[in-house]
């Protein structure tokens, strides 16, 4: 049997911490792990027109229409949302607009530029959090190879592995190497913009990934308070007796006190929503205020 208290609005409070977790990706574990992959390319006509030329296969084999991306939206989506108050010569930040382009850092280290191809990846919220930790993305290889020009079809881009700076672009080779495309910690967008880099990985989109994510852990702290003239009689129906439920002889001392082993926490319509069970029996103080404190993450 158990014993209730009001608990008052001061006795309860919530405290937050982030929890970083480390995430590694293989190469065969993109697609389980829900990591997708989409190119982008620009058309010469402002106005698309649907047509299947410019359909890629997307993250999966096969042909059936869920898997299937069309280019040209893919990077009409990527203008829209990350590029479009970016000027198209400079790459700087210097049109004054309505677009939120979702800067990453305050700290001007390089410029945004969509040229006619990109190539991105999107790692899903439930891998992520609330953001990407600055910093701590980096996937790919190191694997050089040329052959021929951009326009033939014996080119081999060269691949570098791809690091992030820490305040939104993706570096070649190195956190401090030449820009190569900007990485959306917010969203979970990693976008390659270097045409090789572009080239490259489209060829080859399986590769490794290793980052951070950030996850906020809720915790509900309980502060039950115990007066020293309050719960000072056993509910335990084993100290019981008799017909008329009378204590047990052993248990009317004036030294006996009840021990404290469960706290249920009950909602306004009196359903139990938690239980916190102490570590041992807590005896219950007739002299002093007893005070035990519940901390529940969510």
């Amino acid at each position: 049997m158990g014993a209730w208290k009001k608990l008052n609005q001061q006795d309860v409070y919530i405290s937050t911490y982030t929890a970083k977790k480390s995430w590694s990706a293989t190469s065969s574990s993109l697609q389980s792990q829900g990591i997708r992959y989409y190119q982008a390319k620009t058309g010469s006509a402002s106005t698309y027109f649907i047509n299947d030329t410019d359909k890629f296969g997307g993250p999966t084999t096969g042909s059936s229409t869920d898997t299937q991306y069309h280019r040209q939206l893919v990077h009409k989506s990527l203008d829209q949302l990350y590029f479009k108050n970016y000027d198209t010569s400079s790459g700087e930040l210097a049109r004054s607009s309505s677009f939120d382009v979702y800067l990453e850092s305050s700290i001007n280290t390089g410029s945004r530029t969509l040229g006619d191809m990109a190539f991105v990846y999107s790692i899903p919220r439930n891998r992520f959090g609330t953001h990407i930790e600055p910093g701590s993305l980096s996937f790919g290889e190191n694997r050089v190879y040329k052959s021929g020009s951009y326009t033939t079809g014996g080119y081999v881009a060269d691949g570098e592995e791809i690091y992030d700076d820490g305040e939104g672009g993706l570096r070649l080779g190195s956190n401090t190497g030449l820009i190569g495309g900007t990485v959306v910690y917010s969203h979970g967008q990693v976008i390659l913009t270097d045409k090789p880099q572009t080239l490259y990985y489209q060829g080859t989109p399986l590769q490794d990934f290793n980052w951070k994510s950030n996850v906020p852990i809720y915790t509900y702290n309980y502060t039950v308070r115990l007066s020293d003239y309050e719960f000072n009689f056993t509910q335990n129906p084993s100290a019981l007796t008799g017909s008329n439920n009378s204590l047990k002889n052993e248990l009317t001392g004036s030294y006996f006190q009840p021990y404290i082993t469960t706290v249920g926490l009950y909602n306004d319509s009196n359903e139990l929503i938690a239980v916190a069970k102490l570590s041992k029996p807590l005896p219950k103080s007739k002299n002093t205020e007893t005070a035990i404190q519940i901390k529940l993450d969510i």
